[in-house]
């Protein structure tokens, strides 16, 4: 029996140390009650208050571009790009037309000075040949030279 007072006595003295823990609990749970939780959000609305900021200046750079597109786009004039090339060419053909007959024009004085220094040439080598051919026209051309330098 020895053996069971000393469990008893044993059991006793855990059982008290056991309630003194409880109670020591139930006063810690009793402060916590009465301590008011007080969360500190400063530094998590300064975060939300910064993203808001850049959110908004994002939104009104986009609403910025968008403007301008939709402004392009209304004065743009919608043309297939064949139509495009085709003018470019059908340009570029009109001025290379166009400086070829300046050109040409421009060269015309000098043209008609070598056709006339050709013909006068081919003129005058055609009745030498004459001449040296047929002596009598020679003779009777000398003569008129003569008559009409006499007048």
């Amino acid at each position: 029996m020895a053996k069971l007072d000393e469990i008893a006595e044993l059991l006793t003295e855990e059982i008290n140390g056991f309630e003194k823990s409880i109670g020591r609990l139930e006063k810690v749970h009793e402060d916590f009650k009465n301590h008011p939780l007080r969360p500190d959000t400063s530094e998590l609305n300064a975060l939300l208050k910064d993203y808001g900021n850049n959110q908004n200046n994002n939104i009104k750079e986009q609403q910025r571009l968008m403007e301008r597109i939709l402004h392009k786009v209304e004065r743009s004039v919608l043309l297939p790009s064949w139509a495009i090339k085709l003018t470019w060419g059908l340009l570029v053909t009109v001025l290379l037309v166009l400086g070829f007959s300046i050109y040409q024009v421009s060269r015309i004085s000098k043209k008609e000075e070598a056709a006339f220094i050709k013909g006068q040439d081919d003129a005058i080598e055609h009745y030498g040949t004459f001449f040296k051919e047929s002596p009598e026209a020679k003779e009777l051309y000398q003569k008129w030279l003569e008559v009409k330098g006499k007048k």
